[in-house]
């Protein structure tokens, strides 16, 4: 009975040592039949795909100083839009910085799904900007009226139309799907 403890004894010794010249060895090399050790997550940084970028449809750029200046014909005015069931959106105030210690203020209106952005002063509402999208109110079938004619031939060969004026001061960006207008952003010249 002591030889068979002697025997087993002697088995557990060289099974350890065997294990511990292993461990001292190192890393396993990649042939031997074992996979190497994985990196540790945070070591790997994942990868982002980028979408790639739709192509760009060209723009046909017009010079049209009436239009530029003057696309509503007559603008709206913050009075018609609420009154035509309009809201305010958002107020912010803004330095005027032609009088000192004056504030005035930026008005966001929306209308219908149009919107409409207008520095307010003192003595007069002016429109900062607006986005059409809504051709159906008064203002936007004066506008659909007026660009239409003037956008006809560019927009056969595009989908986008930018009427500016001579002096590149005041901005009008059609938009046209299918051949109809789908969306107009008026941009006039303010200070």
């Amino acid at each position: 009975m002591l030889a068979a403890l002697f025997v087993s004894a002697a088995k557990v010794v060289s099974a350890a040592s065997f294990c511990a010249v292993l461990l001292a060895a190192g890393p396993v090399e990649p042939g031997s039949g074992e996979k190497p050790p994985r990196k540790v997550a945070a070591q790997q940084r994942p990868r982002t795909v980028r979408a790639a970028a739709p192509p760009s449809t060209p723009v046909a750029r017009l010079t049209n100083d009436s239009l530029a200046g003057q696309p509503f014909g007559e603008e709206p005015t913050v009075r018609e839009l609420l009154q035509a069931g309009g809201r305010v959106a958002a107020r912010r105030p803004f330095k005027n910085v032609y009088e000192a210690g004056q504030i005035d203020t930026i008005l966001l209106v929306r209308h219908l799904g149009n919107v409409f952005e207008f520095y307010r002063a003192p003595e007069k509402d002016l429109l900062r900007n607006a986005t059409i999208t809504n051709f159906q109110p008064t203002y936007g079938r004066r506008l659909r009226t007026r660009l239409e004619p003037a956008c006809r031939a560019a927009a056969t060969a595009t989908d986008k139309v930018r009427i500016g004026d001579t002096e590149r001061t005041n901005y009008v960006s059609v938009i046209y799907q299918g051949g109809q207008l789908r969306a107009v952003r008026v941009e006039p010249y303010l200070e």
